[in-house]
């Protein structure tokens, strides 16, 4: 399964587990590790843990953001137990849904003491849940990576998706798009003050999972100058 070779794990505590998931992932041939937060220590107890492992952390990459974490990917799955807006996927299902998935993929887990936040998960394209016994069960993070794997091992894997580095340049450029347009025709003007931040992350991450192509992207700029400046008249007026 090359395609699905991106694990992103968002400020782990503790380096322990950080050599389980390693190790996890090399025994089921993925190689991609993404952190979000600061670098590995090379003399931590990560290197122990991973035993055949060692060189996805040589290898690991780290980031300041979760956006910048997902690198290639073009589809993005956060791992949660908690219920969420976005409805969550249990992962036998997301397992049979995987050939219908653009690639790569991006597997998210969060801190082992408080997961992934709400805005987190909302920033990925899906939500996917572990079913367990107790409704309300944790487990290790190094556990959930490894039962997330073992269920997609040896699934079909999801067909080529076009140029890796085009799709990452469209993904910047689609959040640009979010970032520039929205402060040149003040959209979200209308919101009051405080739901103008959760307004943009929630327009970005609409854009992320339509992802509009660059001819698309300019049609709705020049649609939203033209109706910010010239706003369509009420009937009555």
């Amino acid at each position: 399964m090359q395609n699905l070779n991106r694990i992103v794990l968002v400020e782990p505590e503790l380096p322990e587990n950080i050599g389980f998931v390693a190790r996890a992932m090399s025994c089921f041939g993925w190689s991609d590790l993404a952190v979000v937060g600061p670098a590995l220590d090379p003399t931590s107890a990560a290197w122990r843990t991973a035993t055949l492992g060692k060189e996805i952390l040589d290898a690991a990459t780290s980031h300041e953001t979760l956006l910048s974490a997902f690198g290639p990917a073009r589809t993005t799955i956060a791992f949660t137990r908690r219920p969420h807006q976005k409805g969550l996927v249990d992962l036998p299902d997301l397992a049979r849904r995987l050939p219908d998935l653009e690639s790569p993929v991006a597997l998210v887990f969060g801190r082992e003491s408080i997961g992934l936040t709400s805005d987190e998960v909302l920033a990925c394209d899906l939500a996917c849940q572990i079913p367990t016994h107790h409704p309300t069960g944790s487990l290790n993070l190094g556990q959930a990576v490894a039962i997330a794997l073992s269920h997609l091992h040896d699934r079909p894997a999801p067909p080529p998706s076009g140029s890796v580095s085009r799709g990452a340049a469209l993904a910047s450029l689609r959040e640009e798009w979010v970032r520039g347009t929205l402060e040149r025709t003040d959209l979200l003007g209308i919101l009051h003050p405080a739901r103008r931040e959760a307004g943009r992350r929630h327009l970005a991450s609409l854009f992320r999972r339509l992802r509009p192509s660059r001819e698309e992207l300019r049609f709705l700029t020049a649609l939203l100058i033209r109706l910010t400046r010239n706003p369509p008249k009420s009937e009555g007026n």
